[in-house]
């Protein structure tokens, strides 16, 4: 089979560039193992998590705000969820229906045997398909650390996966890990009424986040946190009961009973079959791009997590198309991904948010700038919901006034964060947020607000 480009991976690093191609005339083979668009996000991650979350946040405003009591069937969320991806998929068949003529997914297994040239491993045999070009697409999956007792703990997969069997929870749950995942995980279910406690291998969590956004948000989510508590291992003791066993940091090894773990400890590229061999790869074996999406080889783009720049959906959407109009520009680079400019959402009960240069960033590039910050307790949403936590602080580079970058703990900060990561991509000024009148009530009228007391 020959086409002009190959896909490997139909997830947000795969399909909407693939979309984009075949708007332009080219013919495009998507590969994926799984037959179907939306890849991991879909299947076992930000959608399914999402949802369920959405659920839990809903029961704890009504058990805080009207007193309630509500601890729902988590098989029932885990019906709904079903039911979402179910309608995300269904949509994705249709939007594939649009370019069947220049569009072919192939459920498979992909082989690289040269730049040019995948094998596919398929259910009745091997296809050989050959292409001009190239994107890897195939994104990433959980670490599960091998240690005594692991095959007894569960991933976020096994959480959230499609159709996952795991329709009910025991009352405690222990989550190994202090990443964005097990945190958004712990306050999920801790929203939803079980009791979750986090072991963290060193004295911090979310690292590599800004210190001052974590330090903000740690206290809003009530989390119990054991701080220096690497795993050593997990005894099954009974049905659903477990022993693990960890270290205090002091080398005294202790214990603790529990009817669930689950490993949230990070997560690794997933290459397809000959990758290392032709690509070169960075240090935690991710696909070395440059901004243009382009690998050390001309004709092959790599996009989304495989390629480790930002592990998001919406980040690998817009790796997509860049590498989608790169190709059409016969692999001249003519569209640049601005990481900085893509937000970032810490899902957590209550979020948090951020985007662009981070202040301590900032510092190290020798960029001198103006901080302005607005505490959500005086914003109308904040108190409508009774979440009076948090702040929104902006960054403004000195001189120009243009914003830089900003933060949000608190009250739809995911929502408010797009506005902000906006103002970032296209160099908006304290001046031109100052003026925009955000809707009232809603925690974006806050923009405007914190803007104002720059100028």
């Amino acid at each position: 089979m020959e086409t002009d480009v190959i896909v490997i991976g139909a997830g947000g690093g795969g399909y909407p560039g693939a979309f984009r191609l075949a708007r332009s005339g080219y013919k495009v083979v998507i590969i994926d193992p799984k037959g179907e668009l939306g890849g991991n996000c879909l299947f076992s991650g930000c959608i399914p998590s999402k949802t369920v979350r959405e659920i839990a946040q809903m029961v704890w405003r009504n058990n805080r705000i009207l007193k309630s009591n509500l601890k729902p069937d988590f098989s029932v969320i885990q019906d709904h969820k079903d039911r979402v991806q179910e309608i995300r998929y269904m949509q994705h068949r249709e939007e594939l229906k649009e370019f069947r003529d220049n569009i072919e997914l192939i459920r498979g297994k992909a082989k690289l045997i040269d730049n040019k040239t995948v094998e596919v491993e398929i259910e009745n045999g091997i296809i050989e398909v050959k292409g001009r070009y190239l994107i890897i697409a195939t994104g990433s999956e959980p670490v599960k650390p091998k240690f005594p007792g692991s095959e007894f703990a569960i991933t976020s997969d096994d959480l959230y996966g499609y159709r996952t069997p795991l329709r009910r929870l025991p009352d405690d749950i222990t989550i190994v890990g202090g990443g964005y995942i097990a945190l958004e995980t712990a306050t999920i279910l801790k929203a939803l009424g079980y009791n979750v406690r986090l072991l963290v291998r060193s004295d911090k969590v979310l690292k590599g986040f800004e210190s001052e956004l974590v330090n903000t948000l740690l206290p809003l989510l009530g989390l119990e946190i054991m701080y220096n508590s690497p795993i050593l291992e997990i005894k099954k003791i009974g049905e659903q009961e477990f022993e693990v066993f960890y270290s205090d940091g002091k080398g005294n090894k202790k214990s603790l009973k529990t009817g669930l773990v689950m490993l949230a400890t990070g997560r690794k590229p997933v290459l397809p079959e000959g990758a290392g061999g032709i690509l070169a790869l960075d240090s935690k074996g991710h696909i070395s791009v440059n901004d243009s999406m382009k690998t050390n080889l001309p004709n092959v783009f790599a996009t989304g997590d495989v390629n480790g720049k930002a592990p998001y959906f919406h980040a690998a959407v817009r790796m997509s198309i860049a590498a989608a109009y790169n190709i059409m520009s016969n692999s001249t680079p003519m569209d640049y991904v601005d990481f900085k400019s893509i937000p970032v959402t810490i899902f957590t009960i209550p979020p948090a948010s951020y985007v662009g240069i981070m202040p301590s960033e900032a510092e190290r590039m020798g960029i001198s700038f103006i901080e302005a910050s607005y505490e959500l307790k005086n914003d109308p949403m904040a108190q409508i919901y009774d979440e009076m936590g948090g702040v929104l602080k902006l960054y403004f580079e000195r001189g120009s006034l243009r914003l830089i970058g900003a933060w949000i703990v608190g009250v739809h900060a995911g929502f408010v964060i797009n506005e902000l990561g906006q103002a970032v991509a296209h160099g908006l000024t304290a001046r031109d947020l100052a003026e925009f009148a955000d809707q009232h009530p809603t925690t974006n009228e806050l923009i405007a607000y914190t803007a104002r007391k720059v100028l």
